[in-house]
């Protein structure tokens, strides 16, 4: 796996972000990559490839493609923002532009996770052995984007230590196709990275950012799925 920092400043909206991105040997001595088990999830954004086996990557890809999905869910509150395919698994399933957020990260959400979709659950279970031994899953749905629509600019929690983990399950993925997340600074008004959707990616990054996924182009051949963990610090 491949840790690569990006770190994020919740005061001022910028992230520093490393030169490259490319697993490729380079002539440059690298950085020492950060540890899963020492990375504060709470503090930068993190891009880790090849989380999961192949078999579990897989088999994760075709448990979503199978369905069922709802339509209708949307980015954020916004009556612009487009709305897109969905499937709930666990936590709260308010609207994603409500005010009440603090209410809705307070469950530990794991063990409906487990009765829901196991099999996603023995993911988030690595992922929390691993990656977010300090936190608790407070929810977890996936989501389809076809050809035609777009996510909307928005931040998933305004509270301090909440992550969002986002798996991109695909097999294969092509760049003329699109669908790369974008993180904002903090007002909007720039773009500070573009996250590719890699096949068996994990994207990690504070609740605070700003992002967006882009639509696929017309040349995709696929719906763009991801999966989400949303997390939240443990309590004393």
């Amino acid at each position: 796996m491949v840790f690569l920092p990006v770190h994020a400043d919740r005061d001022s909206g910028k992230v520093k972000i490393p030169h490259t991105m490319n697993d490729k040997p380079s002539s440059q001595p690298a950085p020492s990559p950060v540890r899963a088990d020492s990375t504060d999830t709470g503090l930068g954004i993190v891009v880790i490839d090849d989380v999961l086996p192949l078999d579990e990557q897989q088999k994760i890809h075709r448990f979503l493609l199978d369905g069922p999905w709802s339509y209708g869910w949307r980015s954020n509150s916004d009556d612009a923002a487009q709305k897109f395919w969905h499937r709930h698994f666990a936590g709260a399933i308010n609207d994603p532009g409500a005010e009440d957020k603090a209410q809705q990260r307070v469950a530990d959400c794991s063990g409906e996770l487990m009765n829901a979709a196991p099999l996603v659950h023995s993911f988030w279970q690595r992922l929390q052995k691993k990656i977010f031994q300090d936190h608790v899953l407070s929810r977890c749905y996936a989501n389809a984007l076809p050809y035609g629509v777009e996510g909307a600019t928005h931040a998933d929690s305004p509270i301090p230590g909440d992550c969002t983990a986002v798996y991109y399950p695909h097999e294969s993925w092509h760049p003329d196709w699109g669908g790369e997340t974008l993180v904002f600074n903090q007002d909007c008004s720039d773009i500070l990275t573009a996250v590719y959707p890699k096949p068996n990616r994990l994207f990690i990054f504070p609740g605070f950012v700003n992002h967006a996924a882009r639509g696929v182009s017309k040349s995709c051949p696929h719906v763009r799925i991801t999966l989400m963990f949303k997390t939240t610090r443990k309590r004393p």
